[in-house]
């Protein structure tokens, strides 16, 4: 591959996961006000959602065979153009019944455009600056889901016309990454097409993808719950939010120059250092200044962890390998995502408010003590 047609994959899947990004910003809460206002309980919503979730958890262990059957460009298009028709159905279908079954197939639509690029960024990076490259590519997804919300305030709740806005969003993904059509990531079909050994042979790299989504989903569900509880306004609990997005946006390229000069194990361990220290800080400094730098960095440690868990498993496979491998961590990723809110918002329960942020700082803390005690991984298969 040419240094230009490597700029040109590049800006390609930028853009195009941006997009996704801002569409899965903007479709997420929407969808969850729009039941709000329905009348359903908390907990039928959160059913509701989970189904997303689980559609990307069923379905990620057969991407990277279906993708070396059919090719990953083809995989690709065709989940974006189903995408689209989603977004549409869940107006034409405005039924919380019907939503069940429509996010279902949302996640297992939308978890492909992740899934791909992240092989496809892996093969385009050299050694030298593959931390870098993950790190504006997870910077782009958090810049799209901060932006989604944004949008939502622009078209309205009701009517056609946010999920109009989010189906002509897709189609300009389409067209972002046909410009990089030709350059399309290969599959070496030798090597694994179960994500099942790779959990062995990476643990830590798939635990990182498992406390992210525990954690990140916890954060963005419940941290504005966690801002009101503690005596704040809604506006000052989202500005909480906005602060760890934005803490998630720009601290992913000094993250990743950091994995690129230093061994990837290293940089999780002070990814989970600074996230126990940030759960343990947030009470003491939440009715002060100190509380704005804390959850700025907090932010970009969260994001932190799957970036470089990237760039490990990036290190250490290629082709079909790679795909097996980063289809392991996206359903830890997903399995954490499912698990981790209910498990805090117990703990928000017990401990009212702080419980949230103590919660937090569990996880991470897991991390640590696994990288402590776990050995090196061991010699990957099909590496």
């Amino acid at each position: 591959m040419t240094g230009r047609s490597r700029t040109r994959s590049l800006a390609a899947i930028f853009g195009m996961i941006g997009v996704v990004g801002l569409v899965f910003g903007l479709t997420a809460p929407l969808l969850n006000l729009m039941l709000e206002r329905q009348g359903l309980s908390g907990r039928l919503i959160g059913l509701n959602g989970a189904m997303t979730a689980l559609g990307a958890l069923i379905f990620t262990p057969f991407i990277p065979a279906v993708a070396l059957r059919v090719g990953p460009f083809r995989i690709l298009f065709a989940t974006l153009f189903a995408t689209a028709l989603l977004l549409l159905a869940f107006k034409i279908f405005d039924d919380y019944r019907a939503w069940f079954v429509l996010r279902f197939l949302m996640g297992i639509a939308v978890v492909v455009p992740f899934l791909i690029s992240e092989i496809w960024i892996n093969q385009i990076a050299t050694p030298q600056n593959r931390g870098r490259l993950l790190g504006v590519y997870a910077g782009c997804i958090s810049a799209g889901f901060g932006t989604g919300p944004l949008l939502m305030q622009m078209t309205g709740v009701g009517g056609w016309t946010p999920f109009v806005v989010a189906a002509l969003l897709v189609l300009v993904a389409m067209g972002a990454i046909s410009m990089a059509r030709g350059d399309s990531p290969y599959l070496d079909p030798t090597g694994h097409k179960s994500p099942l050994p790779y959990v062995r042979a990476a643990p830590l790299a798939i635990l990182a993808g498992l406390m992210y989504g525990a954690i990140e989903t916890g954060i963005f569900g419940l941290l504005p719950v966690y801002g009101v509880r503690s005596g704040f306004s809604e506006g000052m609990a989202a500005a909480q939010l906005t602060v760890i997005a934005a803490g998630n946006i720009l601290l992913q390229y000094p993250v990743g120059w950091l994995a690129d000069k230093a061994p990837a194990r290293r940089v999780l361990m002070l990814c989970a250092v600074t996230g126990v220290l940030g759960g343990v800080m947030l009470p003491a400094v939440k009715d002060s200044l100190l509380m704005w730098p804390v959850l700025f960095v907090w932010g970009g440690t969260i994001t932190g962890m799957y970036t470089v868990a990237l760039t490990l498993l990036g290190r250490r496979y290629t082709g079909l390998a790679l795909a097996s491998a980063n289809a392991a961590l996206i359903v830890a990723y997903n399995a954490g995502a499912m698990g981790g809110p209910p498990v805090l918002g117990q703990a928000m329960d017990m401990m009212n408010p702080d419980g949230l942020a103590y919660g937090l700082a569990g996880f991470f803390l897991i991390f640590v003590i696994a990288n402590l005690l776990v050995p090196r991984e061991r010699a990957s298969p099909a590496a």
